[in-house]
């Protein structure tokens, strides 16, 4: 028999909060067992497939995927603004299902400092919004990673990241059959920018 733990060691595995994981159940993400008492548990077999993203089984139920074209698109999600907003209003009119992969603190350094908000608060905003069908964690900073596993039809890509990631995102996403979308980036809508102006009226 499979190892079930409950919804709190399960949230705590994720690095999310109790909620969202009760979110993801109502999408089909993950099927909770009930036993006695009526008290949710989960198998921890699903749980690391969730972590390693190397499945996500949102097309298990309902045939959520099928015949549907599916958007992949990724942000840090450190202060959200418009410019997220924008960007991902924009990925979302490009298909039906919009994915949207959350960097982890660890693949945010990869490029730049720390974030102030926690993953697990960054993963619940980006969820939260409207256009999002669903968000996920992504383990490092290039997407490619998370393509390759969810085998969008489309990749969305913002001019801000470097032509050498862009480039390997086209090569990576052309390799299953997809397609690249590149958007403008908004300067003006920048965490960073936000973070640089707070800091500056402490002074």
């Amino acid at each position: 028999m499979k190892e079930l733990i409950t919804i709190k060691k399960a949230a705590k595995l994720l690095g999310i909060s109790k909620d969202t994981l009760r979110n993801w159940d109502k999408k089909g993400t993950l099927k909770p067992i009930r036993t006695k008492g009526n008290h949710r548990r989960y198998n921890i077999e699903d749980i690391e497939k969730i972590i390693k993203i190397k499945e996500v089984n949102i097309d298990k139920n309902d045939n959520l995927l099928k015949d549907k074209i599916v958007v992949y698109a990724y942000i840090c999600g450190d202060i959200l603004h418009k410019g997220h907003l924008l960007h991902l209003t924009n990925a979302s009119f490009l298909g039906d299902i919009l994915i949207v992969g959350v960097l982890t603190d660890d693949a945010i350094k990869e490029k730049k400092p720390p974030p102030i908000f926690s993953f697990e608060e960054r993963l619940e905003l980006v969820q939260a919004l409207k256009v999002v069908d669903m968000a996920i964690p992504q383990h490092t900073y290039a997407p490619h990673e998370n393509v390759l596993y969810l085998k969008p039809n489309i990749l969305m890509e913002s001019t801000s990241h470097s032509e050498d990631l862009i480039n390997e995102s086209k090569k990576c996403i052309e390799s299953i059959g997809g397609k690249i979308v590149i958007f403008s980036y908004y300067p003006y809508q920048s965490s960073t920018n936000i973070k640089n102006k707070i800091k500056g009226e402490k002074k």
